[in-house]
């Protein structure tokens, strides 16, 4: 029987990546997007995740029952601040908590989060807060309230909410007998690399590509994706899994050389 599978953004980059994947392994999937996507054979539904009106009728056209739940709509912004961080985190735990009752035991949530959102821990307390709203509409009066905490960047905020949010979301799922993990892609060719490289500085968004020698491609990321969502990984459960050639390990093992890189700030 086919898998069933929902994901969010497979009209480009990483989300169609990844559906590409999913439709050579026979699933049954489910785009939701604001964007029609191209691959032949998914059923669209038009879905904006900065509004959860929007999520709550898209998620009226899902089946019933779903083997997977693939979150990798996002936004590069960084503006409109708030419409990032609710498209990035807000939308994904509104659609997440309203689907997994609706996932079959032994199935799987994928959050697609980033190495922005790795060092979450350095601001753990700021993260903790916004997680700890109940809904959609209370995420979004803390952002309006907190914004000196987080408008200096807000996709790297989302993105480190999105990674800390796979711990509480384990913990959600796991009474349902349901899986949730997180992938964080490093420096990836999509439609958003223009933005993230004015975000970061183009100087040192090509320094930090030259340490692994390439830019990831979508399918690098995907592979990974469709492993957790379908692959042989019952109890795989609650983890960050870095997709970055290496260039965290580099900052970790020390071989990546931040005071070489072109932001670093040397005494004189």
């Amino acid at each position: 029987m086919a898998k069933v599978v929902a994901l969010t953004g497979g009209a480009t980059g990483i989300g169609a990546a990844t559906v590409a994947r999913l439709r050579a392994a026979d699933c049954e999937i489910h785009v939701l997007d604001v964007a029609d996507p191209k691959t032949d054979g998914v059923r669209f539904v038009r879905c904006d995740l900065g509004d959860p009106n929007a999520i709550d009728a898209a998620i009226g056209g899902l089946p019933q029952r779903l083997d997977a739940l693939v979150n990798v709509a996002g936004i590069a912004g960084p503006e409109p601040a708030v419409g990032v961080v609710a498209i990035n985190f807000l939308g994904l735990r509104h659609l997440t908590e309203s689907l997994v009752p609706r996932i079959r035991e032994g199935g799987a949530v994928v959050n697609v989060a980033s190495t922005a959102g790795w060092d979450w821990k350095k601001r753990e307390d700021v993260v903790a807060s916004l997680l700890d709203t109940r809904d959609f509409a209370a995420g979004i009066e803390w952002l309006e309230r907190n914004g000196p905490l987080w408008r200096d960047n807000p996709y790297k905020f989302s993105k480190q909410c999105a990674a800390a949010y796979t711990y509480r979301a384990a913990g959600f799922a796991l009474p349902h007998k349901v899986r949730v993990n997180c992938v964080n892609p490093g420096a990836t060719q999509t439609q958003l690399t223009p933005a993230f490289r004015e975000l970061i500085g183009a100087a040192m968004y090509d320094w930090g590509v030259a340490q692994i020698g390439r830019h990831g491609t979508p399918d690098d990321i995907a592979e990974v994706i469709e492993f957790l969502a379908i692959g042989a990984c019952r109890w795989l459960n609650g983890v960050e899994i870095v997709v970055d050639g290496g260039y965290i390990a580099g900052l970790v093992g020390g071989w990546v050389d931040l005071d070489a890189s072109p932001n670093a700030t040397k005494p004189r």
